[in-house]
């Protein structure tokens, strides 16, 4: 329904009636949600704003919006929460679970298949719910609770459960990445655990994961052979999907119905063969090495982060938290942590060891979800922790050093493309379509076409005439002399936008389009938590790494760094309200102008 932009047809804001009309609305459209769950969405002084817009398939839709973020939208008189809304309140619909390999699926504009459902208890009559055709219904991943996306039911919970697990679970209208989830403050997906039931799962029960959306195409398969050569999927590489089709690969999976149980239950059983023949011992010992050599990077990144970035952390801290914010970035910069190539084959099985020794506290607070409840700091293996890279990571940020002092203020020119519609005017002058040309060069090249073609008023040296050339080029033949202002900025409102960036020591790139700045957003997290959320860094050269541990070590704040859909660049985000810090360092060591970022107004007030 968002897939494509929409339009806005009139805009307002709610008074205090209305306001308290629509809070009505909200817990009579939502039977779960209480009054005490309502200041998590609307807060007494905050804005709402009411906004009828027309989707690019011809729907009228009603979207509400608070402080401009997205939250509710009605679609025929039914009111439907945003991923913005629900990450707030993810128990508000019944969620169906699905695999990380068909977000991109989802985000591409496709449905929910049944095949991609993953359900917690297996496949029985009532593994979906109880639920009509058309319900509300969302979607969040194995790995994440948080919701990715909002739909209606497709079938009954029955017919689902009747159609043996073929044909479509979930009609999309909203997800992460699409137009209405890009008119809020583009807040990445929070990471919320695992939903509660679901563990970590291993890539050979991924594999179900296949098949799982249908995209909107008429000449695309449904089920399973949909997606059989999803090169997304991680350590599928050396499996083959058997089907009705021949498949080259070297190994197999074969998914078989087993119909003969006494209670009528369909499963799906996975069995690999392998054809290559059995390993030699040489490649056998040093597949051993490179598990050992692995196990001892997953150790040094775990102690490393409790004696730098994880000292001060808050806990209990989530353990899939703990991996990403501070034992991912501890890693060497010219080496790959991964806890599946080493013996332990999963975080929770490391942990479990580092419980044991007394390093740290594990435990489950919600069933399937572990938590690091606090770290023993005394320690001997914290204590006598001894960084082997040290010496090899202050080389590489010392040579980064010098490079940034090579690349000093970048050199931003932003310029014009000759089109069709100004190539008669810009032809004179040699240029041809697509050539590029700053503003100040633009002006002048129709200062010079006016003057030698004696159209400048004699009488009133403010007005140009307008011959033919010139009438073709505004698209109006009925005028007969315009303003010179006028006449610039309507020529060049029918040229196309370029710019070109250079840094000293680099040749410079021209690129297509409008330059984007640099967008600094505060936005709010759960349990009213600000972050600062920084985008289109990578367009003005800033390596987004190197700019993610200055921000860490200036303001002693944890930070990540994310793709967002419909982004040229990835996203970085600060922990706390960090405007200021980040205004000053692009201003000050990047020397990006002022002109060049967005959002600069956002720093807290400084108190007197």
């Amino acid at each position: 329904m968002f897939s494509k932009p929409f339009r806005v047809k009139s805009n307002s804001q709610l008074k205090g009636s209305e306001r308290k009309k629509f809070r009505a609305e909200l817990l009579k459209n939502f039977s779960t949600l209480t009054e005490e769950d309502l200041p998590e969405i609307i807060q007494n002084k905050e804005v709402v704003i009411s906004m009828k817009v027309l989707c690019h398939s011809g729907e009228h839709v009603l979207v509400y919006c608070v402080q401009k973020l997205p939250i509710v939208f009605e679609v025929d008189g039914i009111m439907f929460p945003t991923v913005y809304m629900l990450w707030k309140i993810p128990n508000l619909l019944y969620t169906f679970t699905t695999w990380p390999q068909v977000l991109p699926k989802i985000t591409g504009g496709a449905d929910l298949m049944l095949p991609g459902v993953v359900l917690k208890d297996g496949f029985h009559v009532k593994a979906f719910g109880k639920l009509e055709k058309g319900e509300r219904v969302a979607v969040n991943l194995s790995n994440n609770s948080a919701p990715i996306a909002v739909g209606r039911t497709a079938l009954s919970s029955m017919d689902m459960y009747m159609s043996a697990k073929r044909g479509k679970a979930v009609n999309i209208l909203h997800f992460v990445g699409d137009e209405l989830w890009g008119y809020g403050t583009k807040l990445p997906t929070p990471n919320l655990g695992p939903p509660e039931g679901f563990e970590v799962l291993g890539s050979d029960e991924e594999a179900e994961g296949t098949g799982s959306v249908e995209n909107k195409s008429p000449d695309e398969n449904e089920g399973l052979e949909q997606s059989k050569g999803d090169e997304n999927i991680p350590n599928l590489c050396d499996l083959q999907i058997a089907s009705n089709e021949p498949v080259q690969d070297e190994s197999s999976v074969k998914l078989q119905e087993d119909n003969a149980t006494d209670d009528g239950d369909i499963q799906n059983n996975l069995s690999i063969s392998k054809e290559e023949p059995e390993t030699s011992g040489v490649s056998g010992s040093t597949e051993q090495g490179e598990r050992e050599i692995m196990d001892e990077l997953v150790e040094y990144c775990f102690l490393k982060a409790l004696n730098t970035s994880a000292k001060k952390a808050d806990y209990p801290m989530l353990s899939s938290k703990f991996y990403k914010l501070h034992m991912l970035p501890a890693c060497p910069s010219d080496k790959t942590l991964d806890i599946k190539k080493s013996s332990h084959k999963k975080l929770s099985v490391f942990l479990s060891k580092m419980n044991v020794l007394g390093v740290v506290s594990v435990k489950e607070l919600t069933k399937g979800v572990e938590s690091i409840m606090n770290v023993n700091v005394s320690h001997e293996l914290i204590r006598n922790f001894v960084d082997i890279f040290a010496q090899d990571e202050a080389g590489a940020s010392s040579s980064q050093m010098v490079a940034l002092d090579s690349n000093c203020r970048p050199e931003i020119t932003e310029m014009y493309v000759v089109t069709a519609a100004v190539l008669p005017i810009f032809s004179k002058f040699d240029l041809k379509k697509g050539a590029s040309v700053p503003i100040a060069t633009a002006r002048k090249l129709i200062t010079d076409y006016v003057k030698a073609e004696s159209l400048q008023d004699a009488n009133n040296k403010r007005l140009v005439k307008v011959n033919e050339t010139l009438s073709n080029v505004l698209g109006n033949k009925e005028i007969e002399s315009i303003q010179w202002d006028e006449l610039f900025t309507k020529i060049i409102s029918r040229m196309t936008r370029s710019y070109q960036m250079s840094f000293s020591g680099h040749s410079s790139v021209l690129n297509k389009g409008k330059l984007e700045p640099i967008d600094i957003q505060v936005g709010k997290r759960t349990g009213n938590k600000k972050v600062t959320l920084i985008n289109n860094l990578e367009l003005y050269g800033i390596n987004l790494t190197e700019f993610a541990r200055e921000c860490q070590h200036g303001v002693a704040a944890s930070t990540s760094i994310s793709n967002v859909p419909g982004k040229k660049s990835a996203q970085l985000m600060v922990q706390g309200n960090q405007v200021l810090f980040v205004g000053n360092l692009l201003t000050g060591k990047y020397q990006i102008p002022k002109r060049y970022i967005r959002g600069l107004e956002l720093a807290p007030k400084q108190k007197k």
